[in-house]
């Protein structure tokens, strides 16, 4: 897939827009899809679109607009593909996080997937708003947009599931409701990342630290709460 192989920048952590020098050196060397992407994220900073239409981002890289219909059938097959990529790179975050924790430690891969998708968000602020809160883009009605969701979702419960196995979580612990409140904390914790409002609630450490204390906080408490015995979450 063309997409998994992109060398698109991630935007700064303030949003601020891209310099010129900056800008030659991403586009240098991208076909026209990989242009465009990176176009259509510009363009949703510097000018505050939040659906470039295909001929403005064809005017941005310098090429005919039937050239880009060719490959992105209408304006929203141009978002949905800016959608693909950062769920393409959401996914590569959290496999290689999950790697460095012990494999017997389920508890503690839960966290560290917990803190990869609030590190993606911050790292991804313009693409996460498009796939979150976007009012044209609904990503679990869009097939190849919804697939990376769905693997998230089975990841995490796959997780919880040898957490549950492994004598870690009760029995009859209702998996389903832990993985959905996860996944609500999470999405809050991001939000207030990209929003720039953990400067406001922990003002005395940087935003994303502040993010990774709740978030420990969290899975120790859901964690302590389920077991059948002590939660260490990797001694963190």
């Amino acid at each position: 897939m063309a997409l998994r192989r992109l060398a698109c920048p991630t935007m700064n952590p303030a949003g601020m827009d891209f310099d010129m020098s900056k800008h030659d050196d991403v586009m240098r060397g991208l076909g026209i899809h990989g242009q465009a992407v990176v176009a259509t994220i510009e363009m949703i900073v510097d000018l505050g679109r939040r659906e470039p239409d295909l001929e403005t981002v064809a005017q941005r890289i310098g090429v005919p607009v039937a050239d880009l219909a060719r490959i992105f059938p209408d304006d929203k097959s141009l978002l949905i593909a800016v959608a693909e990529q950062a769920l393409v790179r959401l996914m590569d975050s959290c496999t290689k996080a999950i790697v460095k924790i012990n494999p017997d430690d389920a508890v503690a891969q839960f966290l560290a997937l917990g803190n990869a998708y609030v590190h993606w968000a911050a790292d991804h602020r313009v693409q996460f708003h498009l796939i979150t809160s976007h009012p044209s883009l609904n990503a679990m009605q869009v097939p190849q947009l919804r697939r990376y969701l769905d693997s998230m979702v089975d990841l995490m419960t796959r997780m919880l599931e040898r957490a549950r196995d492994a004598g870690r979580l009760r029995e009859n612990e209702d998996v389903p409701m832990i993985v959905l409140s996860s996944r609500t904390f999470a999405y809050g914790l991001a939000r207030m990342v990209v929003d720039g409002r953990m400067e406001e609630l922990l003002p005395s450490r940087p935003p994303l630290e502040a993010a990774e204390i709740a978030m420990t906080d969290f899975v120790k408490r859901i964690a302590r709460a389920a077991a059948k015995r002590p939660i260490h979450c990797g001694d963190r």
